[in-house]
């Protein structure tokens, strides 16, 4: 008999039986926490499951592709070429006259310097255009319209005093003109390409293209040719035109019209998305018409622009 009896006769105790409650209480109590980390893990693999399983909320970045549309508005620097107007038109008056030049003298044209025709205007209009993006190439093509407002343009006059052409026996030849060119630029159109390169949302970009320009320009012209007598021993003393001029001199002519010119246009810009579909612009414009109704014109302009891209 594996147990002993109490000196006092009491009830048998058995060591055996004890040992076997006490390994019956540690493995039911390693059962009972087996059962707790199985729970528990399989509650926090259920919540991993579902963590991976939610969308992500990664900030995306905004297409600059598709059609876009907007209103822009700035100051420009307008030059009119006033000698170069002048000279052409001077040219085309005195063709075949013997005052065109001489030997000693350059041609009469050639000595007109009315300088240029200066002003700031301030501009406004609009643009629409469609560009693609090709990762963070970004190449597009735009029209805009650009109404003047303010002046754009202006009037310069010169005037050459008499001069002596040509000298001979009894009498002097004497020469003179002048020139008023008066040009203003109305408004313009372009249609540009577009190039540029994605940085998130800002987008530096280049442009290129055509542009048609519309105003008014007035040239005139005078010029006078005289035969001066000095002969003292002819007992005359007479100042005359001189017949070689046809029409007879003076001349005064004026050429005056509504034009239209064609050129060219190029700039750069930098635009921000504000939102997803709304931007802000700022640009730098150099526009070029070589003949505004026989006026050179050049303006170079700095706008700043809003818009919307659908």
């Amino acid at each position: 008999m594996n147990g002993v009896f109490d000196i006092g006769g009491a009830k048998p105790i058995l060591r055996g039986g004890r040992v076997m409650a006490r390994r019956m209480r540690i493995a039911a109590g390693l059962t009972a926490l087996a059962a707790l980390l199985a729970v528990a893990g399989g509650a926090q693999a259920a919540d991993m499951a579902l963590r991976g399983s939610l969308p992500s909320y990664e900030a995306s970045t905004p297409g600059w592709g598709g059609l876009y549309g907007g209103i822009h508005g700035g100051i420009g620097s307008a030059n009119f070429d006033g000698t170069g107007a002048a000279r052409s038109d001077a040219t085309r008056r005195l063709a075949g006259l013997v005052f065109l030049g001489s030997n000693s003298l350059p041609s009469a044209p050639d000595m007109i310097q009315i300088g240029a025709i200066r002003s700031t205007p301030t501009i406004f209009g609009l643009f629409v255009g469609y560009q693609a993006q090709y990762e963070d190439a970004v190449i597009g093509v735009e029209f805009d319209y650009n109404r003047i407002g303010g002046s754009a343009g202006g009037t310069r006059s010169w005037t050459q005093p008499y001069s002596v052409m040509y000298s001979s026996t009894g009498f002097t030849d004497a020469f003179s003109q002048g020139a008023t060119v008066t040009a203003r630029l109305q408004d313009y159109v372009t249609l540009r390409m577009r190039a540029g390169w994605a940085y998130g949302r800002l987008m530096p970009y280049i442009t290129a293209g055509a542009v048609l320009a519309r105003g008014s320009t007035s040239v005139t012209y005078t010029a006078g040719y005289e035969r001066i007598d000095t002969d003292a021993a002819d007992g005359a003393n007479w100042t005359q035109p001189f017949s070689l001029i046809t029409p007879a001199a003076p001349l005064n002519t004026t050429s005056s019209s509504n034009a239209t010119g064609f050129g060219f246009a190029a700039g750069a810009g930098l635009e921000a998305l504000v939102t997803d579909n709304i931007f802000v612009r700022g640009e730098y414009q150099f526009i070029r018409v070589p003949s505004l109704g026989g006026v050179p014109v050049t303006l170079q302009t700095v706008r700043a622009g809003v818009g919307i891209k659908y």
